[in-house]
Parts: structure tokens; sequence; C-alpha cells
């Protein structure tokens, strides 16, 4: 699974800690104390883990252009697991101990002799039976220190922190939603805003250490879930208002843009239409479709959902009853076209804030192993860039006084269109 075979899922981390002089012979160095070592011989079913190459499992012998790409670091963990059947394992230790017993005279074995024997017979059918086979793909663009995982799995994701750790020393740290705004505003303005309008949040209580400019406390912890659910709702809102144009800036124009009546009492929507006017130009267009799942907002994990499968759920009466009911958009499948590109995903609203899933993106190139990186790299760059900057745009109206009277005009509207 991964960057370059099967499907696009996965995590988002950054490596904050400077590359070490002459990082690319060190790196080799320490990938190849590294590399996968398969074990036929291996009796437990603990699995074992190594690097192989991106693009050959099989392959485990490095050199810097089997995993330097440029600026990417592309490398896959290879998983080895040996297990043995279950069922077939009862079947055969009860055989053994049928046998056992009528060797020995006996009806049964002490329970001591049981477990002894069932390890026995474990460990001899684990050197009989084949090892199952599992990779993840990680790419490292080391300029920025951003990282993609490319699995689901908390399981995998644990073994490959601990590999990248073993390898470079260095830790996996978890990308996250105030991540994408303290790079284009200042994490002093980004705390204040977040105390003021997210009560539910961590804000400013405890600014944590830095280790290697990484602020290891999150002043949006808290409201991570609504905050994500908002940005759902954000964009639903904004497609419907905009007909599913947006523009998108860059951090500076859109703080120009929004905050330049930061300090001036809002009349009405003012504050609210002074960000989305930067929306009127379109480059890039958004759409909302596939499916739609709205939830009760509560700490009752078994609160009713309704989901929503079609062309345009949102525009449906359900979609609209649920929005009458004070249901919230919680996952969203949606469609992105900016210039040439276009792709499919699903936000979701999580307790760990917005996760991406179900990517699909256009991939042209079919042969060559640089082309394939950069290609894959630079349109998971320009869709992840993409989702950032409408984010720091949600993040200046989701932080303003005219929040909550458009949102409430608009879930209004929503229900008089019933």
């Amino acid at each position: 699974m991964g960057l370059l075979t099967g499907g696009l899922n996965g995590r988002r981390f950054r490596i904050t800690s400077a590359l070490p002089q002459g990082f690319r012979d060190t790196f080799r160095d320490a990938i190849r104390e590294n590399a996968m070592e398969t074990d036929l011989d291996a009796s437990d079913n603990e699995p074992r883990v190594g690097w192989v190459h991106a693009f050959d499992a099989s392959a485990t012998s490095f050199e810097l252009n089997d995993f330097l790409f440029d600026r990417y670091l592309v490398l896959t963990m290879r998983i080895d697991k040996t297990t043995v059947n279950g069922r077939f394992l009862k079947i055969a230790l009860a055989e053994r101990i049928r046998k056992l017993c009528e060797e020995r005279g006996v009806e049964k074995l002490a329970k001591n002799e049981v477990e002894m024997v069932k390890e026995a017979l474990t460990a001899e059918l684990t050197r009989r039976a084949l090892p199952s086979v599992g990779t993840c793909d990680l790419a490292w663009d080391i300029t920025t220190g951003e990282v993609l995982a490319f699995t689901t799995s908390d399981t995998t994701m644990e073994l490959l922190e601990g590999l990248v750790f073993e390898t470079f020393g260095v830790p996996l740290r978890s990308e996250r939603m105030c991540d994408w705004l303290t790079e284009k505003f200042d994490r002093d303005e980004v705390v204040e805003r977040t105390t003021r309008y997210l009560p539910d949040a961590r804000g400013g209580q405890g600014r944590g250490e830095v280790e290697d400019g990484y602020y290891t406390d999150d002043p949006l912890e808290g409201a991570l879930h609504g905050l994500a659910v908002d940005f759902i709702t954000w964009l639903w809102l904004q497609s419907e208002a905009r007909d599913g144009h947006f523009r998108v800036l860059d951090g500076a124009a859109a703080k120009e843009a929004a905050l330049a009546k930061r300090d001036e009492e809002p009349s009405d929507l003012d504050e609210w239409n002074d960000i989305t006017e930067t929306l009127r130009h379109a480059d890039l267009s958004l759409w909302l479709e596939g499916k739609l799942k709205l939830a009760q907002l509560g700490s009752d994990d078994t609160r009713e959902t309704t989901t929503i499968i079609g062309e345009a759920p949102t525009t449906t009466d359900a979609a609209r009853m649920d929005i009458a009911a004070g249901k919230h958009p919680v996952e969203a499948t949606m469609g992105l076209k900016l210039d040439e590109l276009d792709c499919r995903m699903t936000l979701s609203a999580t307790p760990g804030g917005l996760a991406i899933s179900g990517l699909k993106l256009p991939f042209e190139v079919k042969q060559g192993t640089d082309e394939k990186v950069f290609e894959r790299m630079m349109l998971l760059d320009l869709v992840h860039t993409t989702i950032k900057q409408l984010f720091q745009q949600f993040w200046l109206a989701r932080t303003s006084p005219a929040w909550a009277p458009r949102v409430g005009s608009w879930r209004q509207d929503e229900v008089a269109a019933k």
C-alpha cells in the first residue's frame, strides 16, 4: 500500500530535526544497517521489519539512488510475519495431546504440560509456515521535513515509527491542524483567536515545550472534532454560495483581505463578507458528491447518524431535514478541480481533527522510477497545499464574530428550502 501501488490513504508527519552533516552517506549506512533480513527459520509470530526498495520488495542492498530522488527520500518498510492458522492449531493440539495420553496411559495431561505441548507445537508449525508479507511506503521531503506514511493501521504505524527512529534517530511528529495555521499566521495570533472564539480549546493554557522548532502543545486541543465539523460545514456553505468556485490565496493575501477590518466593530455580516469576498474570482472548483454523513453532535457515542448517497447529497430533502433537526456534516466526499487537476477525496471529522481518505488522483506517468516519484509527490503536495489554504481561509471566518450569524442564516435558508 502506498505511494507507488495501491491506495493513497495514509498519514502526514513532520521531522523538525536538522539533517546531519553529510546526511546522504549517513542515511545510506543507517538504511543498510536496518535493511530487511529474511528469516525462514523464525519460530515465533513476532513481526520482522526492515527497509526494502520502494520499487522492489525483495531488494535490500542500498546505494544513494535507491532511496534518494532529488528532494525526496522514499523507502518501503517490509513486514514479515509468520502465523499459524488458529483452527488448525487447535485440531493439531488435540491430536498431539490424545497421542501423548495414549502413550503414557493417562486420561489427561496436567495444565502446565498442555501449555508446554502447545508452545512446542506452535513453534514447530511456525517453522513450517510461510510468512505473510506486508509493505508500507514512506516518503520524506527532506527540504520541508514533511513525511507521508501510507498506512491507516495503528499497528503498522507503530512499527514504522520505531524503524524510522532506529534508522534516522528522529521522531515522526503528527501533522496537526494548528501546524497548518502557524505556517502562515503568528502563533500568538492563533492562540489569541482560539482563546477568544473557541472556548472548548486549550488555547494559551500551557504553551508546552519547543523541541527542534516544534511546539509540543496544541492550542486547538479540545476543539479538534468541532473545528473539523465546522470546516466541512464551511465548504458546504461556500460551495453553494459561490456555485463551487473558490479562490485559493496564499496566506499573506488571505490574511490581508480578511483581517482588514478586524479591529473595527462588525456591522451585520461585514466581516464575513470581507473574508469571503476573496473567493469571488474562481481558480478552484469544489463540490460535495457521492456521500454525506450527518450526525447530532454530543457526548453520546451512539448518537443517530444519517448517511446520504447520491450524485448531489447536499441538495436532498434528507440533508435539509437533518440540518433542520440540528445535525452537522461529519463526513463528506468531495470533488476538486484545480486547473487541470481533477481529484476526489473524503473528508471526515474525527476526535483528532480533520482526516482525509480515499484520495484518487489522475496519475499519467506509467514508467520510470524518478518520474513516478516526482509526479505522485507533486500532485499529493498540490492537493495538500490546497486543503491547507482553504483551511486557513476558513479559520479566519471561524474566528470571526460573523461566524455564528452567517451559519445560522444559512441553516435557516436550508430549512426554508425544504
